[in-house]
């Protein structure tokens, strides 16, 4: 049976995405550990989080059959796999940050509106790099 569509696909997208922001919090809560001077805190949290990371490449390669979790592009080989990291560095940057940065604003939240601001010029400037090695890689100019 193809896994496009099914439950199962979307449980595997659920999957990694919990899998990879655990492994993220882990990694955080590791570095309090270490600023607290607890060292085998920190060791288990950095080994619990690269856990996380094993399980979300499990559940990443079953998804490669159906394109990737957050763009929907194909995914697999270097060139398909910088062409969706592309399209979620210009869509950070053009809309979800913009987004995320009006409704702070609205909110009187300035600080974080300010923050989203300075990571969507970050993504951007992620996305440009990424697209300047893809043309490198295809012999083609953006």
């Amino acid at each position: 049976m193809a896994l496009k569509g099914t439950r199962t696909e979307q449980n595997l997208r659920a999957a990694f995405a919990a899998e990879a922001q655990t492994n993220r919090r882990y990694l955080y809560f590791a570095q309090q550990a270490d600023i607290e001077g607890q060292a085998e805190a920190a060791e288990l949290f950095r080994t619990a989080a690269e856990a996380e990371t094993g399980h979300a490449f499990g559940h990443l390669e079953f998804l490669e059959t159906v394109g990737d979790p957050v763009t929907g592009k194909a995914l697999g080989t270097t060139k398909l796999n910088l062409e969706a990291a592309i399209a979620l560095e210009k869509n950070e940057a053009e809309a979800s940050y913009p987004d995320m940065a009006r409704i702070a604003r609205e909110e009187g939240l300035e600080d974080v509106a300010a923050w989203f601001e300075s990571l969507a010029r970050v993504e951007a400037a992620h996305a440009d790099r990424i697209d300047r090695l893809l043309s490198q890689m295809t012999g083609k100019s953006s």
